[in-house]
């Protein structure tokens, strides 16, 4: 909750929320308070700016929660009748959380404070409301005052109060304004524990904000860690997502952990262990110390972890992941502390089933959905940006055209069901037989394309060689399948990439026109 004395309200600016409050409009407002709409707007910016919110709803929502207005919009007093004349006796804490329940009451005035202590806590309180405030309180029996509300505990001034008042002046001391006193404790309890659920939620909000514009794993999910480690106060966590086979996972995001830790970021789910028992639960487990589980994480454990809170990620009753926090100490946790985790994983799921389809969608568009190799405009992308690499820094690349022998005639004779089954093996060998700075893709049809980089023509032939031998003596079900490949590399075939294709493509039909199963550079 945001600290009483760091927030000052100005008396226009609680009517402007007061207003608000009742739902007038801006146009209403500035009408009732004599102000010009962009003053209203004005003031509207530093209220939000003081209470730390967005919206002008959470602004009223936040003054209430601290105690500058009633959570419920007042009726109008009655104007035959006269307010209620209130002093105030006492302004320790009793004092403060009486004074906070009586001036939302507009039907009540306060007329003056009185404490000996002028350092007391509610002192502060006073002088903000513009209260009357005194050390000395032998002068109300000049004031016409209807009800004294004696906070300070002591039968001493009770009596002395008693002495003082007149008849009609109701006194409100001992067992009265102990009453008094716990109503509102208990009302400020509730009103800081409304404080506190509004800030997670905004908190919340905010990260839904952050991530929503955020189409990368490993960026969404560190967000979502760092947020709930922060919003929860736990100095470590991470969130894994499950493999594809179901029967691992992979590590996304950690924080506040050793480098040893984010090296180790795929492990197999131990049957028993602290992933396989999240997995198989719907709500958060919470560990206070875990090295009381039978068998403890080998990991959490060499890392110092004795507190844990996690919990799956599920969409559609699958689970997609797991969100941890971890703590270094053994900690207890709250109720609402958990509550709060659990709406957080519900953000996390979402975000990353989403990232996950907008990931697939990306690699769809990248990738040839046959071979899963890159496709044409993918590749060519590739090779203009080698190309211009190349040109700035004097460097070198070659390029590759492979084409399958005799493919139209194995369709013919198989199918063209057998036929795809060449192609995804061809495109797993050239994968196999590549370096990893290579690209491979699918030019087209039965012909592929890799591009080397940094190899000229005679330090790429062998490489190009060794493709061609992989594939005639791999044993493929119908029949032998073989490939022929023409290079061509840069500076030396050619500056632009249309001459460097169409060179290695002359290239890859000499070596046709000369028995296939060959290369030509």
């Amino acid at each position: 909750m945001l600290p009483i004395d760091s927030v000052l309200l100005s008396p226009l600016e609680l009517a402007i929320l007061k207003a608000i409050q009742k739902g007038k409009t801006d146009a209403e407002i500035s009408s009732s308070l004599d102000l010009t709409q962009q003053a209203v707007r004005r003031h509207l910016k530093d209220i939000r700016q003081k209470l730390n919110v967005r919206t002008r709803g959470h602004a009223v929502d936040r003054a209430v929660a601290l105690g500058f207005m009633n959570s419920f919009v007042p009726s109008e007093c009655d104007a035959s009748q006269p307010n209620l004349r209130v002093g105030v006796v006492g302004c320790g804490r009793g004092g403060v959380a009486v004074l906070h329940i009586l001036k939302e009451n507009p039907c009540i005035d306060i007329v003056f404070a009185s404490d000996a202590n002028p350092d007391a806590v509610g002192v502060k309180l006073v002088n903000r409301l513009n209260i009357p405030f005194f050390t000395d309180y032998s002068f109300i029996e000049t004031e016409n005052v209807d009800v004294l509300v004696n906070v300070t505990g002591s039968e001493k001034v009770t009596a002395e109060l008693r002495k003082m008042l007149s008849p009609e002046t109701e006194l409100m001391g001992g067992l009265s304004a102990m009453l008094m006193w716990q109503i509102t404790e208990e009302r400020r309890k509730r009103l800081a524990e409304r404080n506190r659920t509004l800030r997670e939620h905004e908190s919340l909000c905010h990260l839904g904000e952050i991530i929503e514009n955020i189409d990368s794993m490993a960026d969404a999910t560190y967000a979502i860690v760092d947020y709930a480690s922060k919003l929860l106060n736990m100095p470590a966590g991470s969130l894994a997502i499950c493999d594809d086979t179901g029967e691992g996972m992979i590590l996304a995001a950690a924080k506040g952990f050793s480098k040893n830790f984010n090296d180790a970021n795929r492990w197999k789910i131990r049957k028993g262990g602290l992933t396989d028992i999240l997995l198989n639960q719907t709500t958060p487990l919470f560990f206070a110390d875990i090295e009381d589980l039978p068998d403890p994480n080998p990991i959490l454990v060499s890392e110092g972890v004795r507190s844990v809170l996690a919990a799956p990620l599920i969409i559609q009753r699958t689970v997609v992941g797991i969100l941890y926090l971890n703590d270094f100490k053994k900690k207890e946790i709250r109720t609402e502390d958990i509550s709060l985790f659990s709406l957080l994983t519900i953000y996390a799921a979402l975000t990353v089933e989403r990232v996950k389809s907008i990931e697939k969608l990306w690699h769809q568009s990248q990738h040839d959905g046959l071979t899963g190799l890159l496709n044409h405009h993918s590749l060519m992308e590739q090779i203009e940006k080698e190309g211009d690499r190349a040109k700035r820094h004097n460097g070198r690349f070659s390029i590759l055209m492979i084409d399958i022998d005799n493919f139209k005639s194995y369709n013919d004779s198989f199918g063209h069901l057998e036929g795809n089954k060449v192609l995804k093996a061809v495109s797993r060998l050239l994968i196999k037989t590549a370096r990893v700075s290579d690209t491979v893709g699918r030019f087209g049809g039965e012909e592929f394309c890799i591009l080397v980089p940094e190899l000229d023509k005679d330090q790429v032939l062998p490489f190009a060689e060794r493709l061609v031998k992989t594939v005639a003596e791999y044993e493929f079900p119908n029949r032998e399948v073989t490939i022929s490949a023409g290079v061509a590399s840069f500076p030396e075939n050619g500056y632009s990439v249309t001459e460097l294709i169409k060179r290695a493509d002359d290239k890859l039909y000499q070596a046709k026109r000369e028995g296939k199963n060959r290369v030509c550079g």
